[in-house]
C-alpha cells in the first residue's frame, strides 16, 4: 500500500471521506438544498493531526466521482436508502484503486445489522457498527502499521459526547460555503418511548447526551465568522433535558450580545415544548425560527398505540397553535398506517392541519425500522414485507402490511394530497397562521429566518438536476391558474400585516412548502406505491403477538420498557375488541 510523505519526511496514511448519498432520494427530500456531511467533520476531529494521516473529503453531490483521488482508505457512511449508490461508488473505487481499503459505518450499518441484512454490505472490506469517535484513530493506526482489522467491529456503548471536539477545521473551513448553512450536532438521545422509533433502542440512547454549551457556542461563533447565517442544531430532542437547553440558549444570547451575530436556528424537539413558555420566549430571542416536531397523528388512539404519550395527553391542535403563536414555524412529522387508523384518518389530518394553522405537513407511511419494538411486533405477526432499500421507482415503499386495505390507503393518500394542494385550503392555513401571531405571544426575531429563498436559489443554480426540478415545480404549480390567484392573495395577506416582523419570511416558507407539495404530489398515481395489506383471512388478534412482551429486550430501564408495552398493548387490545365485535 503506497502512502504519502508528510512534511517531516514520514509516511502518512491517505484517508478519504466519501459522501455518496442516493441522488434521487436526496433531491426528493431536500428539493436541491445540500447539507454538510457532519459525520466527516466530526470523525476528522478525532483523528490525530500529528502527520500520520492525510485527510480529504469528497462529496459526490458536488464533485464528479472520477475526480476522487487515490487514497489508502476510503471511509463511507450513509442511511439505508443510500445503499445502492454507496455500493456503486465503492465498486468503482475498487476497480480504480485495487490496493485501497473501504470501510463503512454510520446508521446504515446498525440498521442492516438489526435487520439481518449485513450481506448487502459484503463489498466493503470492513464494517463498523456504533459511535466511531473513540475508535477511528485506533482503526487507522492499525492500517498504517499493517496490522489486521476485524471484518466487523461493534461498539455497544455511546460516545461520551461531553468529550466531543470542535469540527475538523481544515475540512470545514474550505468546504462549508458550498452547503445550505451549516449543521451542528448538539445532542444525542431521547427519553421517550415511541414504538416505531429507533432512537430509544440504540445503546444507552433513551436519555439525553448533551454537548457542553460552551462548545456549541464556540462552534456557532466559528461558523458565523465563516459567513454562515443558517444553522441546523442536529439532535434527537433538543429539550430532552430542558435545563440544558435553557443553558445553551442563555449562552447563545450572551454571545449574540457580545458579538452582534444573529444566525437563524432550526432544530428538532418534542411537542411538550408548549409547557415551557419562558423557554419559547428565549428561543425566539436567540434566533430559533423553525422547529421539527413529530406530531404523527391527530388521532389519540393512534398516538397511544405507538406509546407517544407526550402527544396523547394533550389537545394536539391547541398545543401546536400555542407553540406557533410565539412565531415558530412548526414543521410537522405525520404518519399514516397505524393499526388504530381507519379510513377517516386522511380527512382528519387535513382538518387537524387546518385547525392547527400548520404551514407544513408532509406525511409518510408507517415503516418498521429494524431494531424497534414495531419491527419486532411486525416480525412476530408475520407482517414484514421484503423490500429492497432505496426508492426503486416508487415514491412510497414500505416493509409492513397494513390493516387498512391497500386501495383504501392509496385512495385516502391521494385524496389527502389533493385537498392539501388546493389553493383555497393553503390560503386558509396561511391566514390562520397570521391570525395566531396577532394573539399577543409573538416574539420578533432579528435573523433572516432559516428558510432563505435567495440562498436556496443560489445553491441550485449550479445543479442541473435541481434546476430541472425547479422548472417542474413552477410548471406544475402554474398549470392551475387558481394557484397563482391564491399565491398573490397570500402575498397581499403578508403585506397587510405590517406589525409582524418577518412576515415575508412566513409567506416565503408557506409558498415554498406549497410548491414542494405540488411538485411531489400533483401527478401521483397508484403506480407510485409499493405497499400491501393483510388478507381477508387475517386473524385480527395477530396484531398483538403472544410473545410481543416477553421478547422485549431493549437496553433501557425495565420500567420504561413496561410503560411502552402497557400503552401499546392496551390500545391494540381495544382495536382487536372493536374489530372482532
Amino acid at each position: 500500500m503506497r502512502k504519502s510523505t508528510n512534511q517531516f519526511g514520514k509516511q502518512s496514511l491517505r484517508v478519504a471521506f466519501i459522501h455518496a448519498p442516493d441522488p434521487i432520494y436526496a433531491d426528493t427530500q431536500n428539493y436541491g438544498a445540500k447539507f454538510m456531511p457532519v459525520w466527516a467533520y466530526t470523525l476528522g476531529a478525532h483523528i490525530p493531526g500529528d502527520g500520520r494521516f492525510d485527510l480529504s473529503l469528497h462529496d459526490c453531490r458536488f464533485e464528479p466521482e472520477r475526480d476522487i483521488a487515490e487514497a489508502d482508505i476510503f471511509l463511507f457512511s450513509g442511511i439505508n436508502q443510500d445503499c445502492g449508490n454507496l455500493e456503486r461508488v465503492r465498486a468503482d473505487l475498487k476497480r480504480r484503486f485495487s490496493d485501497a481499503l473501504s470501510i463503512i459505518g454510520g446508521p446504515i450499518c446498525w440498521s442492516f445489522d438489526q435487520a439481518g441484512s449485513m450481506a448487502q454490505l459484503d463489498g466493503f472490506d470492513h464494517i463498523f457498527i456504533g459511535d466511531g469517535e473513540d475508535e477511528i484513530a485506533d482503526i487507522l493506526e492499525k492500517v498504517r502499521l499493517g496490522e489486521p482489522l476485524e471484518r466487523v467491529r461493534r461498539v455497544n456503548k455511546r460516545f461520551q459526547i461531553t468529550n466531543a471536539r470542535p469540527f475538523y477545521r481544515p475540512m470545514l473551513d474550505s468546504t462549508v460555503g458550498r452547503y445550505y448553512g451549516a449543521v451542528l450536532e448538539v445532542s444525542r438521545g431521547c427519553p421517550f418511548l415511541c414504538e416505531f422509533c429507533d432512537i430509544r433502542v440504540l445503546p444507552d440512547n433513551n436519555r439525553a447526551h448533551n454537548k457542553s454549551a460552551d462548545l456549541i457556542v464556540s462552534e456557532l461563533d466559528h461558523l458565523c465568522r465563516l459567513g454562515v447565517q443558517q444553522v441546523l442544531f442536529a439532535c434527537d430532542n433538543f429539550i430532552g433535558e430542558p435545563r440544558w437547553a435553557e443553558e445553551v440558549i442563555d449562552k447563545i444570547l450572551e454571545w449574540q450580545q457580545r458579538t452582534g451575530f444573529r444566525p437563524s436556528l432550526y432544530t428538532w424537539l418534542t411537542v411538550n415544548l408548549y409547557k415551557l413558555d419562558f423557554l419559547m420566549i428565549k428561543m425566539r430571542r436567540a434566533g430559533f425560527d423553525m422547529l421539527f416536531i413529530g406530531v404523527e397523528s391527530f388521532s389519540r388512539n393512534s398516538l397511544l398505540e405507538t406509546a407517544k404519550v407526550q402527544n396523547s395527553v394533550t389537545d394536539m391542535v391547541e398545543v401546536i397553535r400555542k407553540i406557533q403563536s410565539y412565531g415558530f414555524i412548526v414543521v410537522a412529522g405525520l404518519i399514516f398506517g397505524f393499526d388504530s387508523d381507519d379510513e377517516t384518518c386522511f380527512d382528519a389530518t387535513l382538518t387537524g392541519l387546518k385547525k392547527s394553522a400548520l404551514l407544513s405537513g408532509d406525511p409518510s407511511l408507517l415503516t418498521a425500522l429494524p431494531g424497534t419494538p414495531l419491527y419486532r411486533r411486525m416480525k412476530l405477526s408475520d407482517r414484514l414485507r421484503q423490500v429492497r432499500f432505496g426508492l426503486g421507482g416508487y415514491k412510497y415503499q414500505t416493509n409492513i402490511t397494513y390493516l387498512l386495505p391497500t386501495d383504501v390507503m392509496i385512495d385516502g393518500y391521494k385524496r389527502f394530497v389533493t385537498g392539501f394542494c388546493d389553493g383555497a385550503y393553503q390560503y386558509g392555513r396561511l391566514k390562520d397562521f397570521f391570525d395566531l401571531l396577532g394573539q399577543g405571544n409573538f416574539v420578533p426575531m432579528d435573523g433572516q429566518g432559516f428558510g432563505n429563498l435567495w440562498l436556496f436559489l443560489r445553491m441550485i443554480l449550479g445543479n442541473r438536476a435541481a434546476l430541472w426540478q425547479m422548472t417542474q415545480r413552477l410548471a406544475r404549480f402554474l398549470v392551475r391558474p387558481s394557484n397563482l390567484y391564491y399565491a398573490l392573495k397570500g402575498l397581499g395577506l403578508a403585506l397587510s400585516h405590517r406589525d409582524i416582523k418577518g412576515r415575508f419570511g412566513y409567506f416565503q416558507f408557506w409558498l415554498f412548502a406549497w410548491t414542494n407539495a405540488v411538485l411531489k404530489y400533483q401527478n401521483i398515481s397508484a403506480s407510485d406505491f409499493d405497499i400491501d395489506s393483510v388478507g381477508a383471512e387475517f386473524d385480527i388478534g395477530r396484531i398483538l403477538p403472544n410473545d410481543y412482551a416477553t421478547t422485549a429486550d431493549e437496553d433501557i430501564p425495565v420500567q420504561k420498557i413496561n410503560a411502552q408495552l402497557r400503552a401499546t398493548v392496551s390500545q391494540l387490545e381495544s382495536v382487536v375488541a372493536e374489530r372482532s365485535a
